[in-house]
Parts: structure tokens; C-alpha cells; sequence
């Protein structure tokens, strides 16, 4: 019997529509394959032909009474939110916790929480167990001389296909801000040419929130105000391509009449709503936390802001997680209701999801290749690290360990 040989391109197509672990086997038929899988070319049309039915959900989450106070993350479909996988991160840090920073792609940006937040980040592929650590800065004598405080955003750039991380470094003394005396300094990381650089500075704002994915017209959205005028909040964005700063004006969200509840403030947060800017400002009604999602219809026009969507919760809601599958609202409702879904377009409450430990941040994410030729190699088993499928004795982790303090 003959054997039949398909056109590349027929093969190409039909790899490029497999899972990742699939095509991670096929890698072994033959070198073309091989070559295939870890073509930069390839990894985006992988990306670009998986159907919207392969996009997850991760929620993060810190298992202190039954994990032994290691951060896991619950996979499960953006669709039918039905579970699909329990998975603990293979590799620790100093603070034991971390904080997300961002997910784009299949690629996850990790942190180090608390007050060393943004000084060391993490890149880590889940799908193929690929980690790459980022502790290096262009600014490290002035790490080293004050006390630093960093907002840090994740994000793609689609005319480059390069994904990039953009950190502002805040330089404060005793929890002061000084913006004025010490202008905040900024660096871009980027990783096709795996190396940080200095992109000017950011004066006279700071960015209230600590990570943010929100990307939109190719900017990175953060919720900030003015050091000399704490009222003055607005949106603060900084463009991939340009590498510029840029504000976005706030709709009138909050109005003086809006009351309080235990002395807690109605809070707001950006988003990103059918591929345009969102904010998702909370209010009380009857001791209980409801919210305003407004959409900016018109990028960077502020008078295109409205507000779509009012959602007042038959039961107490202890957080908003976000936004999946650009209409389902992500609530968490505690510890014995767990996460529940609302419907933005059906205007009704989906199934929840019981969960009894303590939440933290809800992401998207898809498989993908991205990563495959970086970083170290990790296993899914018991915090092992692993290079080229082989397992890395107590000597070799220790030359690991040392890697987090100077890897670039």
C-alpha cells in the first residue's frame, strides 16, 4: 500500500486546529514537524484558528486550609463553566503568594505579592509547563536607595507579535508618595528581544491599580488619580506602539448622593466589554453591593461614555471578578454560594460555582504554544523543576534559586 503525502499546507491547517499537548507529540515524527511547532509563525495561527469553545477560565486561589498555603488555579470552560482541572503552581517565591499580574494569550505574568509586588515577575505557559523569570532592571540603584511601590501592565502587540510588560516605579518613604521630587521612572520589557529598557517617565499620577491586562486600541488601561488632587481620578493608558502616556476622562459614575455601606466607598475598576473600555463602578442599594457597567463607545472620546447595564444582585456579593466571554459578569458571592454568573445580554443568573477557599483574580486563557523556546521547563509534579525531561537534583535547584535573583 502506497503511502499518501499531504501538501504542507494541508498539514499545516490541520495541526494548527490540535490541542497543545497533541502537537507537542507530533514534534517527535520528524524534524520538519518538529521545526514546525516551534516556528514563530506557527504558534500564531495556532492561536488564531482555536474557535472561541477553547477559551478557559482561570480563577486563582489560596488553598491555606487544605493546601498548605499554595496558590492554585480551578480551570474551567467560559462557556457552561463546567470544571475541568484543579492545577497548583510548580514554583514558589519568597512571599509563598503570588499575585497575578495579567493573562494574554495562554501566558501567564505572576508576581510576587504584597510590598515586593512587580520587583520580580514570572512568566509561566501552564499548557507546556515553560517558566520564564524576570528579576532585572533598569533602575536598580534607585531600587536599592528608596522604597519602591509598582504598577505593572501585560500585554500584546499585534503589529510586532511581541508581548510586552510596561512597570512604573513609584518611589515613596513611609507609605508618601514623591511623584514630584522623584519623578516615577518606567521601563518595557519586551520579550522577542528579552531585554528591559528605559521609555522616560510618568509624573504627576499614580496608578491606583497594582497590574492590569485591560488592552484596547493596543493600550494598557489603568484606574488612577493625581498626586496633587486625590479627586482627580481618571484613566491612565500607555500605548504598546508608541510607547507614550496618554488619560482617558471617567464618565460621572459616582454622584455625591450615592451612599456607603459600613464605611466602605462604592469602588470602580476598568474592564474591557465587546472589545471596547468598560468601567465597572459598584454602588450600595439596601446594604448590598450593586453595579453600573459604563462602555465607552468611541475610543479615547469621553463624551461616548453610557451606561449599559445596571445589576442589582438578589444576595450579597462580596466582589466583582470581571468580565468572561464578553457578556457574563463573574460575582463572587462567598464562601457558601461560591462564584456565580450573570448574563448581560439574557439579563439572568447562571450556575455557580461552590467553592470554599479563599479567592483571588479570575483570567481568561487558552491554550498555546508561546514560550516553547524560553525559560526553564517545569513538571506538574510536586514542585520539580525539570530541564529537557530530565529531573534537576538539589544541586542543580540551587542554581535555579539563584537564577530568580539575576535572570533577565
Amino acid at each position: 500500500m502506497s503511502s499518501i503525502h499531504f501538501p504542507f499546507e494541508i498539514l499545516y491547517n490541520i495541526i494548527g486546529r490540535l490541542p497543545v499537548k497533541e502537537i507537542i507529540r507530533f514534534r517527535c515524527v520528524c524534524k520538519a514537524w518538529r521545526d514546525l511547532v516551534v516556528d514563530p509563525d506557527f504558534i500564531s495561527t495556532h492561536l488564531n484558528l482555536q474557535t472561541d469553545d477553547s477559551d478557559r477560565c482561570l480563577l486563582q486561589y489560596k488553598a491555606g486550609r487544605h493546601g498548605g498555603g499554595k496558590d492554585f488555579f480551578i480551570a474551567f470552560n467560559a462557556r457552561n463553566f463546567d470544571e475541568h482541572l484543579n492545577l497548583e503552581v510548580p514554583f514558589s517565591c519568597e512571599t509563598n503568594y503570588f499575585k497575578m499580574v495579567g493573562s494574554v494569550n495562554g501566558l501567564l505574568c505572576l508576581s510576587l505579592s504584597f510590598t515586593l509586588f512587580g520587583r520580580t515577575l514570572y512568566l509561566w505557559n501552564p499548557s507546556i509547563w515553560k517558566l520564564k523569570i524576570l528579576s532585572g532592571s533598569c533602575f536598580r540603584r534607585q531600587i536599592e536607595k528608596w522604597q519602591t511601590d509598582f504598577a505593572v501592565g501585560f500585554g500584546f502587540h499585534h503589529r510586532t507579535n511581541d508581548y510586552k510588560i510596561v512597570r512604573i516605579m513609584y518611589f515613596t518613604e513611609i507609605g508618601q508618595l514623591y511623584v514630584e521630587r522623584e519623578p516615577p521612572r518606567v521601563e518595557i520589557f519586551s520579550l522577542a528581544r528579552n531585554s528591559w529598557r528605559k521609555v522616560g517617565t510618568n509624573s504627576g499620577s499614580y496608578a491606583r491599580d497594582k497590574s492590569s491586562t485591560v488592552v484596547v486600541n493596543g493600550c494598557v488601561h489603568w484606574f488612577a488619580y493625581r498626586t496633587k488632587d486625590a479627586a482627580g481620578k481618571f484613566i491612565l493608558t500607555f500605548d504598546f506602539d508608541s510607547e507614550e502616556f496618554g488619560e482617558i476622562t471617567l464618565p460621572k459614575y459616582h454622584h455625591n448622593g450615592d451612599s456607603q455601606f459600613h464605611g466602605h466607598r462604592p469602588e470602580a475598576f476598568v474592564a474591557v466589554l465587546r472589545e471596547s473600555l468598560a468601567l465597572i463602578a459598584s454602588f450600595y442599594k439596601n446594604r448590598m453591593v450593586c453595579y453600573n457597567i459604563w462602555v465607552m463607545r468611541e475610543y479615547g472620546l469621553a463624551k461616548s461614555w453610557s451606561k449599559q447595564y445596571s445589576i442589582v444582585p438578589k444576595e450579597r456579593i462580596f466582589r466583582c471578578l470581571g468580565i468572561v466571554n464578553n457578556r457574563d459578569l463573574m460575582l463572587n458571592a462567598g464562601d457558601e454560594k461560591g462564584v456565580i454568573s450573570y448574563d448581560l445580554d439574557k439579563q439572568e443568573y447562571n450556575k455557580p460555582l461552590v467553592f470554599d477557599e479563599d479567592l483571588d483574580e479570575l483570567v481568561t486563557f487558552r491554550e498555546s504554544l508561546v514560550l516553547y523556546e524560553e525559560g526553564f521547563r517545569l513538571t506538574p509534579r510536586k514542585d520539580l523543576l525539570v530541564e529537557g525531561g530530565i529531573h534537576l537534583g538539589k544541586r542543580k535547584r540551587s542554581v535555579f534559586e539563584l537564577l530568580q535573583q539575576k535572570w533577565l
